[in-house]
């Protein structure tokens, strides 16, 4: 079992921080949810850094947690 499909099983797909690094490293273009206080989006694993530095760089929101996008199909 690799790792996105272990995280997914095991948190129900929420990651750390930690984790981010891990799933880039096997699929960088894994598809992510960033749940803000305002609002959600869906990146690319390789860009869910850089959205983050942005948000609390800018200070009008905050960041509630990541998970790995999963839609049932």
């Amino acid at each position: 079992m690799n790792f996105i499909n272990k995280k997914l099983k095991e948190n129900m797909g929420f990651i750390t921080e930690k984790e981010l690094s891990q799933i880039i490293n096997e699929n960088r273009l894994q598809p992510m949810l960033v749940r803000c206080g305002g609002g959600r989006f869906v990146c690319p694993a390789q860009d869910v850094q850089h959205f983050i530095d942005i948000i609390q760089r800018e200070g009008t929101d905050y960041i509630r947690d990541v998970s790995i996008y999963y839609e049932k199909g």
